[in-house]
């Protein structure tokens, strides 16, 4: 018996590859071209937080995952202060990285708490990954997601574009590598220690 595609199709790895590669240069041309849409991102702590985290990020990244640690430390310092944003870059040479962001996203439409869920186990167990989407569909079906609306919703154009944007944004602003962080208008860039958050966190709080 067949058995059932995932989000890609079941193709040769260089040809996948080809394929989502031409499929992004297509949405960041339409992304480029068209109005800015509203937003809608998922905000992990207290909207209203005035220090908010944008992280670029890759799921299969070690050095990633030991950014989202780092920064989970860092919010639990500050609560109630600083929120998280998460957006994606995820590596061509890391092919479990783009399933990985656009089950987050979808997970997002469901539910947000969910969709952090997910974030937390996909980053604690780095090394599951290789199993690809089957160990990214064992997660999303063991925190109770939809699973018939996930596999519609991460297929869906609006995601792909999201995810598109995020890596024309991340580009245009020069940043050399993930994860990268940037706080209120400040960059940091690579897996720096809490330190690093806290000097600059501090700062902007004293304003």
């Amino acid at each position: 018996m067949q058995k059932k595609e995932g989000v890609f199709p079941l193709l040769k790895k260089s040809s996948r590859f080809l394929l989502l590669s031409l499929l992004l240069s297509l949405l960041l041309i339409t992304t480029a071209c068209a109005a800015s849409p509203k937003d809608g991102r998922i905000v992990r702590g207290k909207s209203a937080a005035p220090i908010t985290i944008i992280e670029y990020t890759d799921f299969q990244c070690p050095y990633c995952a030991q950014g989202a640690r780092t920064v989970s430390a860092v919010m639990a310092r500050y609560e109630g202060k600083v929120k998280l944003v998460v957006k994606h870059y995820p590596l061509p040479f890391h092919p479990a990285a783009m399933p990985a962001a656009l089950y987050f996203e979808a997970i997002a439409l469901q539910s947000p708490d969910k969709a952090w869920q997910y974030y937390d186990l996909v980053f604690a167990n780095p090394q599951r990954l290789t199993e690809s989407e089957d160990f990214l569909k064992a997660v999303a079906a063991g925190i109770g997601v939809d699973m018939q609306k996930l596999e519609r919703d991460a297929r869906s154009p609006e995601i792909y574009k999201r995810i598109a944007a995020d890596m024309q944004e991340f580009q245009q602003a020069g940043y050399d590598g993930v994860p990268a962080f940037v706080i209120n208008g400040k960059a940091l860039i690579g897996a720096q220690p809490a330190a690093k958050f806290v000097e600059v966190i501090d700062e902007l709080l004293k304003k």
